[in-house]
């Protein structure tokens, strides 16, 4: 368990076969702009799903559950990020990783 601003965490490597849902970790280039993908997820996904917003260092993450799709083999944990160049550059680099339930990652592109 790990302690992030007064909450506690437990801290997890992969996902079961049998959990409900999968897992989205979200990096994001400023608390507005991660406020704003948690207001477009909250339009578009059933508010019973939980989502947060975390801070580590300088660097800002949501957490996202989501439905397993039916095209995914089992409920995985996927980290997702966009890498650009330059702060106002239109071109970005994609990335993800995703991780199995045996706890191995590996890149994939399933959020695109």
């Amino acid at each position: 368990m790990a302690a992030i601003r007064g909450c506690v965490v437990n801290e997890i490597d992969h996902l079961d076969r049998n959990a409900s849902h999968s897992l989205i970790v979200r990096h994001h280039w400023s608390r507005s702009l991660a406020s704003s993908y948690l207001e477009g997820v909250e339009d578009v996904m059933d508010a019973s799903n939980s989502a947060g917003l975390f801070e580590v260092d300088d660097a800002i993450f949501t957490l996202t559950e989501r439905p397993t799709r039916a095209d995914w083999p089992t409920p995985i944990i996927i980290y997702v990020a966009e890498i650009y160049a330059a702060q106002n550059a239109i071109d970005a680099e994609h990335f993800e990783v995703v991780v199995g339930p045996d706890g191995r990652a590996m890149p994939r592109e399933l959020l695109g």
